[in-house]
């Protein structure tokens, strides 16, 4: 029993903390309070006109309980600056900064503050004014609140492949597949922004999986001892589908396995040693030993040395300590009330800044020797990681992975995922397209692949990852690029010598009789076509192979016999998927259609012959219409609905993600359609519904930013010509798959306005999407924007005062460096933000 006590209170633990509150003394209202909110606000919530059911002359007369949500309602109204109206009187900057103090500070003091916890989301990072940060006039000493954070989902893979140890191709695999028995309990939000915050808490619901997934591991940790011990029959599995299981069990564990008498207390604390180093990458402490040596010895009297030992591994993958990053710092506090990440603390940090996978064996030396205490210490380790190009490696995007794309595996792939939830084009997935409005192109997301959306968020994905080898200039050159990859499934070189083989093939075969006496010129030419792996050259009935050798010849024919290139893989190969060059305004490429029964008598070549995209095996290469990954098919299909365009979100996302600026959420009591009408665009449309004055108020920050973005459709495509797609405006039916139905059209007008840079020569009316992303990209607001959203990734959290200087030292690494993203994160992670912590209690 004793034990089953303490694995539900371990259980618990894991669950967060339930603050009882006690009876509290009425909220005291000072006069300055009181008289600022007669002066302000009492005309529409006193005593003859309570709106929205508020009423400040009563405050006094409340329970604490009301006094507390009043005041929130009110805290929330004033930071927000949704209060008082804009038609209305309102308050200096110094009495509403004096009233949002007081508040606040009496919020916290009885620990009812709404607010602070509602900062904590992403959706509020703008909240801290860009000035204040970049200013200079702030001089807080820097630091993040301490804290448990809760892992990642890719966290949480790492440390289960931990405690197993696996490393290579094992780790690898284990890593992409997952584990039959082991379900990740973590989800990351989908939104379009940074997503990893600290701010996460478990649920009951968390702590069943966990417990499974701990019951699991367990019992696979030490089912190899156990087969040793004849405990099990090798070929014995509770699932035939789950047989995996590491081929040795722990020495420390296993030496108790194997043993038919009760283990010793040495024993016993070799294996508690042991799990807590697989699991918790750490010792356990002489109180922890103590516990876990009694509590495994009742288990073990109980139900034997495998049993008990089992539930010992199980209870030690309970600890929050295996599912929380915990940041609390150690040591004295200096002048401003901070405490430097403890050097264990401190090797977790920057090993899950820079990746998911704990401390390598050189971080947890540094730590334990002492090493890793100073800036210049943290600096050192860093810069260490970064250059290690093994050490983190890993796929971008294991979810992208299925039948036809594989994601990219790179040094550092947190660095790239900054930059895909930065610019949320992995949104692409989310959107269901209709494919017959696209010409039967277009493949939607479906069971065991991704589709088109996939194909373009890998292909963007490449983008962020060549600027980032460059790592000069590497915002401006993600936004304003010309160069793209598209269908790149084959490396320069390598892409080189294929056409070269292929060419060679077409121009020593195209004068023969390949059509009528295909056998007889694959005979005559074995090893020629062999060595271009057009047909196998070891094959003695070369029948067999006449489907192969006919299908690249017509291929060739249809596209070096017309001048062009054809793309490095014959659209006739088993899974092949290539079909959306459209998507980025480029001609088609031959399709599997027209190769089918060339091996047949009934074949008929076809008498057409189509203008094909010729293939840019040097890659990336200039694409016209296009600048950068705002006009990359990834990012406008993610930002665009099911059958439209969406330039209100588009700009949304341009006012809040590159100019630090706010939008609220649509009121709910707002209907947000935009009406039918055959004889307007979508522009005239959206224009009409929110121009007037209660929606421009916010509109007037979206609209004109995203509305030049119209010169792209939904699917991605460069347009100049509006389609309205209406029954009335039907010119000509398509076929309802590869042929679209075809409307009448409407001049896209897409000038736009760019305001909230801050730079005068910046804003101003632009022509189209082209002079705005180049302005944008002068711009040094934007540029500190990034620097704020990568501050958020890399920190797990928002925004303070107190890190303006940090802000500052990363924007200045940034431009000192010729737009180094490395030496964004190396300031960012050598910062006082990073390296100091403070308890809750003492935050400003």
């Amino acid at each position: 029993m004793r034990y089953s006590y303490f694995l539900l209170a371990c259980c618990l633990a894991l669950l967060p903390a339930v603050v009882h509150a006690q009876a509290q003394e009425s909220i005291a209202i000072p006069p300055h309070v009181s008289q600022a909110f007669l002066r302000y606000c009492g005309e529409c919530h006193g005593n003859e006109t309570s709106e929205a059911d508020i009423n400040l002359a009563k405050l006094v007369t409340l329970e604490t309980s009301e006094q507390l949500e009043l005041l929130n309602r009110v805290q929330d109204q004033l930071f927000f600056r949704t209060m008082p109206p804009t038609d209305s009187r309102q308050p200096s900057e110094e009495d509403r900064t004096s009233l949002v103090n007081w508040l606040r500070g009496e919020l916290r003091k009885h620990g009812a503050s709404k607010l602070d916890e509602k900062l904590r989301y992403p959706a509020y990072g703008n909240y801290v004014e860009h000035e204040l940060l970049f200013g200079g006039k702030v001089k807080a000493a820097a630091f993040t609140p301490a804290r448990r954070w809760l892992v990642s989902p890719q966290i949480f893979t790492e440390r289960v492949l931990d405690v197993f140890q696996l490393q290579g191709r094992e780790r690898d695999s284990f890593r992409l597949q997952g584990f039959a028995g082991v379900t990740n309990p973590f989800v990351l939000p989908d939104q379009s922004g940074v997503r990893y915050y600290d701010q996460g808490t478990l649920d009951g619901g968390t702590l069943l999986v966990m417990l499974g997934n701990a019951q699991w591991i367990a019992d696979k940790q030490l089912r190899a001892a156990r087969v040793k011990h004849g405990e099990l029959d090798a070929n014995e599995f509770e699932n035939v589908r789950d047989r995996w299981y590491p081929k040795t069990t722990p020495p420390a564990l296993e030496a108790i396995v194997l043993k038919n008498e009760a283990p010793t207390d040495a024993e016993l604390t070799a294996a508690i040693q042991s799990q807590f180093a697989c699991v918790l990458q750490r010792a356990a402490t002489a109180d922890e030993l103590r516990k876990y040596v009694a509590l495994t010895r009742d288990a073990i009297q109980l139900g034997g040395n495998s049993a008990g030992l089992r539930q010992m591994l199980v209870t030690v993958l309970l600890e929050s300590e295996f599912l929380y990053r915990l940041e609390f710092g150690a040591g004295q506090p200096d002048e401003n009330g901070r405490v430097r990440l403890a050097p264990r603390e401190a090797s977790l940090a920057i090993a899950y800044a820079l990746g998911d996978r704990g401390p390598d064996a050189i971080l947890l030396q540094a730590a334990s020797e002492g090493r890793l205490n100073t800036r210049e210490d943290y600096r050192r380790e860093v810069e260490r990681l970064l250059a290690d190009k093994t050490y983190f490696q890993a796929p971008v995007d294991p979810s992208l992975n299925g039948k036809h794309i594989q994601s990219h595996v790179v040094s550092h792939p947190k660095l790239v995922r900054f930059f895909r939830e930065f610019f949320g084009y992995t949104g692409a997935l989310k959107v269901f397209k209709d494919s017959p409005r696209s010409g039967g192109y277009y493949q939607n997301a479906d069971r065991g692949h991704t589709g088109t959306p996939g194909w373009l968020i890998q292909e963007a994905d490449e983008l962020v990852i060549w600027c980032l080898d460059q790592d000069q200039k590497v915002f401006e050159n993600l936004l304003t690029t010309d160069q793209f990859f598209v269908f790149h499934n084959l490396d320069t070189k390598a892409g080189q010598a294929c056409i070269a083989e292929w060419r060679e093939v077409y121009e020593k075969l195209q004068g023969t009789p390949w059509k009528t006496e295909p056998e007889q010129v694959m005979a005559d030419h074995r090893q020629l076509l062999g060595a271009a792996k057009i047909i196998d050259a070891r094959e003695k009935e070369l029948w067999k192979q006449k489907r192969s050798f006919l299908s690249y010849m017509y291929y060739f024919q249809d596209t070096f016999g017309r001048g062009t290139i054809p793309f490095t893989r014959g659209p006739f190969t088993h899974g092949y998927s290539y079909t959306h060059s459209q998507s980025y305004s480029l001609p088609p490429l031959p399709t599997r259609d027209r190769y089918i029964g060339v091996e047949t008598d009934r074949y008929k070549e076809p008498s057409d012959k189509p203008m094909y995209w010729s293939y840019p095996v040097e890659q990336p290469f200039q694409i016209a219409n296009r600048k950068g990954l705002l006009t990359h098919p990834a990012w406008l299909v993610a930002h665009s609905s099911n059958f439209h365009t969406d330039p209100i979100r588009r700009g949304r996302w341009i006012r809040e993600k590159l100019l630090a600026g706010r939008v609220p959420d649509v009121p709910i009591t707002v209907d947000a359609q935009v009406p039918d009408d055959p004889h307007k665009t979508l522009r005239q449309r959206v224009e009409i519904v929110t121009h007037n004055t209660e929606c421009w108020k916010c509109h007037q920050h979206m609209n004109p930013l995203g509305l030049p973005f119209e010169s792209f459709d939904d699917f991605g495509r460069f347009r100049t010509q509006e389609s309205r797609e209406h029954p009335e405006n039907l010119v000509r039916k398509g076929n309802g798959k590869d042929v679209a139905d075809v409307y009448q059209t409407s001049p896209i007008d897409s000038s736009g306005v760019l305001s909230g840079t801050g730079d005068a020569n910046l804003d101003g009316e632009v022509p189209d999407a082209f002079e705005m992303i180049d302005r944008l990209a002068r711009s040094e607001r934007v540029r500190q924007s990034i620097i704020r959203h990568a501050f958020r990734f890399f920190l797990g959290r928002n925004e303070m005062p107190s890190d303006a200087q940090t802000l500052i030292d990363a924007d200045q690494a940034y431009v000192s460096s010729d737009g180094s993203f490395r030496a964004v994160v190396v300031s960012l992670l050598t910062s006082d933000s990073f390296i100091y912590r403070k308890p809750i209690q003492d935050q400003p």
